[in-house]
C-alpha cells in the first residue's frame, strides 16, 4: 500500500473526515474541503501507473461526492448564511461535479 492511500484511510477514519464534519456540523469548511481533495488527488496520481484504482477512492466519486452534494444543496444548508459563503460553497458543488465527470471518463487516469 502506498503512503498516499495509507494518509486517506486514516483520514477517513478520523473526526476530522470533510463528509463527516459537514454532515456533523452542517458547516463548510473550505481548507479541509482542499486538504480531501487534495489527499484523493494524491492517491490517483500515485496510482495512475498502476492501471488500479483504490476502493476508497472509487467509493468517494460514486457515492460519498453524491451525499456530500446532496447535503449542501439542501436549502436549510443556507439558513443564516452569507451570499459570500453559498457562492463559494456552490462553486465547490461544481468543481466536485467536474472532478466527477473526470473520473468516470477517465480523463482523471490519464498518463503524461
Amino acid at each position: 500500500m502506498k503512503e498516499s492511500l495509507k494518509n486517506y484511510l486514516e483520514y477517513l477514519d478520523s473526526d476530522e473526515e470533510f463528509i463527516f464534519k459537514v454532515r456533523m456540523e452542517r458547516e463548510w469548511d473550505d481548507n479541509a474541503y482542499q486538504e480531501l481533495i487534495s489527499l484523493i488527488m494524491t492517491v490517483i496520481n500515485d496510482y495512475k501507473d498502476d492501471d488500479v484504482v483504490p476502493i476508497p477512492v472509487v467509493l468517494f466519486f460514486t457515492s460519498g461526492l453524491n451525499q456530500l452534494v446532496g447535503m449542501v444543496s439542501n436549502p436549510d444548508f443556507f439558513t443564516n448564511t452569507s451570499k459570500t459563503y453559498e457562492d463559494l460553497v456552490r462553486s465547490r458543488v461544481k468543481e466536485m461535479e467536474a472532478l466527477q465527470q473526470q473520473f468516470f471518463s477517465g480523463e482523471m487516469f490519464m498518463k503524461a
